[in-house]
């Protein structure tokens, strides 16, 4: 079932080379391990170690480094720090191997640095796996190394390092999971980047969404035009389209509180606002002493994400399997790739795509626009005519739900559909639409809309 009414349509792409300012970093700077004592190896070779005043030193095949303030002690001999560790065969930590050099410093620990291509061989295995179809692997690559690069941009100067090797950034598991068919999706993308405008769009991605994605601004609090939430249009099933969890009324209290809800004991939970895609986006907490509304996204990462596997709530459980509404998804498999043949140039593009986010067009219109592109010129001019008429801040945003999550003696059954925040590409519909034939851009079109893909030099 498909919960939302609007239909953003996918815009042609748009590939050109992109030269972005020097301090665009190539190099990826992940964060191992900040425990401050480090066994490390090496697979073929002599392990080489550069300290912070340029001395090199053998460390041989094996060595432990003990980290105290700024120095480093190994085998009783002190160092500088940051250390920088090289050799000729892959670097081994933690059971597992890596291409590029670790790098150890006071602030982050050890990382592992190496060229971002090199980063995704390790990214792509361990997100999605090589059985997977090459265009949703090609789309992962794509968004992988957006995301990573725009992270490298903001947070490297700030924490050190650029992302964490969990699914707290990305999954990155080394050298000792590639495969050829996973390295191959990253070579044939090598360079390209989702962008939008002239910068580097913010790629978040998730298992499942449950039928429909979110908006950024009901999980982040913060509005992005390209994540506003889009339903699913291919049908599919996951390991995870289900799931109920039970959460004890004495854990839920203590979490409430710790969000600032003192309310006593939880006696009821209602999901009191959903998104225009069924989300819970507000939980109300009812206590012996009070009430309190929370983000439900919020209460999700505080009770604990793993066990509440996503917002998408629903009364009941039962299986569900993503049903793609036959309205908007019928032809969408044979004209999805199809270029544009009208005359609109970029500017008037992203015009478009802005039309779309804020409802200028009907839904019916919105699927007469996706399945045939050489109408979009026609669509900008009806759109540019309508525009000022309409309110979109009238326009409701989130409906009242009003369902009690279910009591079960001193817990709270939770019932549930996908996985994760639910904010921008749902893999799980990735997979489903390459399957169908969608390619990987315009994947990433239909869950980022407004965007393109493009090329740094």
């Amino acid at each position: 079932m498909i919960f939302r009414h609007r239909f953003v349509a996918i815009f042609a792409i748009l590939f050109v080379c992109v030269s972005f300012d020097a301090a665009f970093a190539r190099d990826v700077y992940v964060k191992l391990s900040q425990a401050g004592k480090y066994s490390i190896g090496i697979t073929n070779g002599n392990i080489a170690m550069t300290d912070a005043e340029g001395r090199l030193s053998n460390l041989g095949t094996s060595t432990v480094i003990s980290v105290s303030g700024n120095t480093a002690n190994i085998a009783g001999n002190v160092f500088n720090l940051p250390l920088r560790l090289t050799g000729q065969g892959f670097l081994k930590f933690n059971g597992r191997t890596y291409r590029g050099t670790f790098l150890i410093t006071q602030r982050a620990g050890l990382l592992n640095v190496l060229d971002v291509e090199q980063y995704l061989y390790g990214v792509l295995p361990a997100e999605v796996g090589a059985s997977w179809p090459t265009e949703a692997l090609r789309a992962q690559a794509i968004i992988s190394r957006s995301y990573v690069l725009k992270r490298s941009l903001e947070v490297r100067s700030e924490k050190g390092y650029d992302v964490v090797d969990t699914d707290m950034d990305q999954v990155y598991k080394g050298q000792g999971v590639e495969t050829a068919k996973t390295n191959s999706a990253v070579n044939s993308t090598a360079g390209e980047i989702l962008t939008y405008g002239n910068e580097i769009a913010f790629t978040p991605f998730h298992s499942d969404s449950g039928g429909h994605t979110a908006s950024n601004a009901d999980v982040w609090d913060k509005a992005i035009p390209y994540l506003t939430g889009v339903p699913e249009v291919v049908s599919y099933k996951s390991p995870v389209s289900t799931w109920t969890v039970r959460i004890s009324a004495a854990k839920i209290a203590s979490v409430v509180a710790k969000l600032g809800g003192h309310i006593g004991q939880i006696t009821e939970i209602q999901v009191s606002e959903v998104d225009q895609g069924g989300r819970a986006v507000k939980m109300t907490f009812v206590g012996t002493v009070g009430s309190k509304t929370l983000r439900a996204s919020q209460f999700r990462l505080a009770v604990d994400p793993r066990s509440l596997k996503s917002t998408m709530l629903t009364p009941s459980g039962g299986s569900f399997q993503v049903k793609a509404n036959a309205s908007t998804a019928e032809g969408l498999v044979t004209r999805n790739n199809s270029r544009s043949t009208s005359s609109l140039n970029f500017s008037e593009e992203q015009g478009l795509a802005g039309m779309t986010a804020e409802g200028v067009f009907t839904t019916t219109e919105l699927i007469d626009m996706l399945t045939n592109p050489n109408k979009k010129d026609q669509y900008y001019k009806v759109g540019l005519s309508r525009r000022g008429k309409i309110n979109t801040k009238s326009q409701p945003k989130i409906n009242t739900y009003g369902f009690t999550i279910e009591r079960s003696g001193n817990d709270f059954v939770f019932y549930g559909r996908g996985w994760g925040h639910g904010v921008g590409l749902c893999q799980w519909g990735c997979m489903a639409m390459a399957e169908k034939g969608w390619k990987a851009e315009n994947i990433l079109l239909h869950y980022y809309p407004g965007t393109a893909v493009k090329k740094f030099k």
